[in-house]
């Protein structure tokens, strides 16, 4: 799939990442970075093989949530 990191003006994008067979996705534009990590941090915790990222409208990396 392609798709960009750069989340749109004003917004954070969440990532998220099979780790097992490399799959990725967007997981959803958020207004707030303290909306998009929550949601990446809900969605990760006691899962294995799945991560998420998170990024702004800048297209820098701001936030990691999950394990291998």
């Amino acid at each position: 799939m392609l798709f960009l990191r750069k989340a749109p003006n004003g917004k954070f994008r969440v990532i998220g990442v099979d780790t097992y067979d490399g799959e990725n996705w967007v997981e959803g534009d958020f207004d707030t970075l303290e909306q998009a990590t929550k949601h990446a941090y809900e969605h990760t915790k006691d899962k294995n093989m799945l991560k998420m990222h998170v990024y702004d409208d800048t297209g820098h990396h701001r936030y990691e949530a999950g394990r291998y």
